[in-house]
């Protein structure tokens, strides 16, 4: 385990986690207890059967676009195994991972294993997407398996199969399986956590985090006693131990956050043959803004941590001074904001310059906590950084923020620069 991530696993302790490994009887390739139903072998209609493969992926999208999938699918059945490719059967697992019918999804694979098609790491993607989507209570034993099948199968996982045996643990809450998946990860390497991989677990403990949150301000609670007829006692320990799981939760997000940030840094400052760079973007952002947002009213000093990542990630114009009838002259070297380091040092990833560094939803974020703490001077300065570093991301968003921007400068009694 990386030094990185050793927070992590802290806060698993401190939570008493104890994951062990799930062992459970196989029949073929897998779990007992997961029915797999027959695939549909008749269409509803007469269509003809293509005799290529290529032929056979474009004619089962085609009807299944058509919102005809187990005709697409009866297609695929009634076509020569010659005509068939792994490629269709992929096809196949993800139409129904989509849907959410892991059984059928299950099925695929085995009508493609039957016919001598050897799994990709596309196929385990669509069976863990299948799990993820699956309202089956045996849904994350069967990821689990399938994680542990593609060595079987001789199939090396990506790290977005990874991850997506990570999304299956989040949308099944087993924040518990994701810490130890996310602690197990190496530093460097083609395994190695990607922004995807930081999003989903940052994403998770916001949830985590709102959860608390909720149990604090004891609304569930207040309501089942209302609907119960009885008086909702305070107790003072039981507020005390909920408000320390609150700012707990929120220290393990920001650990993440901080454990991110410093990742990114490595990977730019001591590039890795084989490791990819990582890069920021608004979603990332927005998760531990909209964290900072909630928890403000329970502990300000826990929301206002929130500054810190707008002021690492996109910097804060240090030249403008509220006070002054001139911007200010500093004699220190500003810090180049980690978005503007990504962009310059990635200059060749055409994936990471693609990814949105901001959105409208960042500003408002970030407007409105410097607003509800009061540093008005925090937001301009915020402004003037994107001005500067992201001209051309902040044009096509300027319109719907011009407001709030006059009124701030309206606010420090400056005039604001046109």
């Amino acid at each position: 385990m990386s030094a990185l991530l050793r927070p992590v696993i802290r806060l698993a302790c401190s939570r008493g986690i104890n994951v062990q490994s799930v062992r459970f009887a196989h029949v073929g390739d897998f779990a007992v207890g997961v029915k797999r139903r027959a695939l549909p072998t008749t269409t509803s209609i007469a269509y003809t059967i293509p005799t290529d493969a290529y032929l056979l992926a474009k004619k089962f999208q085609e009807v299944a676009r058509q919102g005809k999938l187990d005709d697409a699918v009866a297609i695929v059945m009634q076509t020569k195994t010659r005509s068939q490719s792994v490629v269709v059967w992929n096809l196949v697992i993800d139409a129904y991972a989509k849907e959410g019918r892991l059984s059928r999804a299950l099925r695929g694979y085995s009508e493609m294993r039957r016919r001598g098609f050897m799994p990709t790491p596309t196929t385990f993607t669509a069976l863990l997407k299948a799990c993820a989507l699956s309202d089956s209570v045996r849904s994350k034993e069967v990821a689990d398996e399938l994680f542990r099948l593609m060595e079987k199968q001789g199939v090396d996982p990506s790290i977005i199969n990874a991850n997506s045996l990570m999304s299956v643990y989040q949308r099944k809450h087993d924040m518990e399986a994701m810490l130890e998946r996310f602690n197990n990860m190496p530093e460097d390497g083609p395994m190695a956590p990607s922004l995807a991989t930081y999003t989903i677990l940052m994403s998770s403990l916001r949830r985590e985090l709102l959860a608390r949150l909720d149990e604090l301000s004891g609304k569930a609670e207040a309501a089942a006693a209302k609907a119960e007829g009885r008086v909702l006692i305070s107790n003072s320990s039981r507020t005390a131990r909920l408000k320390e799981n609150v700012h707990r939760t929120f220290d393990a997000l920001l650990q993440v956050w901080t454990s991110f940030v410093e990742d990114v840094d490595r990977r730019l400052s001591h590039p890795v043959d084989g490791t990819a760079l990582l890069s920021v973007d608004a979603h990332i952002v927005n998760i531990v803004l909209k964290a900072c947002h909630a928890v403000y009213r329970e502990n300000r000093a826990l929301g206002r941590r929130g500054f810190k990542v707008i002021e690492k990630v996109y910097g804060l114009d240090q030249t403008f001074g509220p006070l002054l009838s001139k911007p200010m002259i500093s004699t220190r070297e500003p810090a180049v904001p980690l978005a503007v380091r990504i962009r310059q040092q990635s200059s060749g990833a055409n994936d990471l310059n693609r990814t949105p560094v901001l959105d409208d939803d960042t500003i408002n974020l970030t407007l409105d906590l410097c607003t509800r703490d009061e540093e008005y001077t925090k937001a301009i300065r915020f402004w003037r950084s994107l001005e500067a570093y992201f001209a051309e991301e902040l044009q096509p968003l300027k319109k719907n923020h011009t407001e709030k921007i006059e009124a701030l400068y309206a606010r420090l009694n400056q005039p604001r620069p046109r």
